[in-house]
């Protein structure tokens, strides 16, 4: 799998090519570490328009950087999944949940509390 990093004015866009399974889950890890470091965008979008493929331990690295992004107040949704990686997700019951943006989590310092 390869990963391509792209910068726009608020957004982090990691655009994925190829296979996301056991053997690259590694990959994307680092890959969203490496985005969600300082400075933290606004928003991380994975691209999955390049995936031919998705297997389990490829949605649970999904998920890992949804929750890795939620827990640092970075906004994440997962774009353009296409074939038999937007089937999978489909059958997981997970299109919705991962393309669907989030919102960073509310802070109690932004209120005034």
């Amino acid at each position: 799998m390869r990963i391509t990093t792209r910068h726009d004015d608020d957004a982090t866009r990691l655009v994925l090519t190829g296979d996301l399974d056991m053997a690259t889950t590694a990959v994307l890890d680092d890959s969203v570490a490496a985005a969600l470091t300082r400075p933290r965008p606004r928003r991380l979008v994975v691209d999955a328009e390049g995936l031919l493929f998705c297997d389990s331990s490829g949605i649970h690295a999904l998920m890992r950087a949804r929750d890795r992004a939620q827990r640092l107040g970075t906004s994440f949704v997962v774009a353009n999944p296409v074939g038999i990686t937007r089937r999978t997700l489909e059958i997981t019951g997970l299109l919705d949940v991962l393309t669907t943006a989030t919102a960073p989590p509310a802070s109690d310092e932004s209120d005034g509390r």
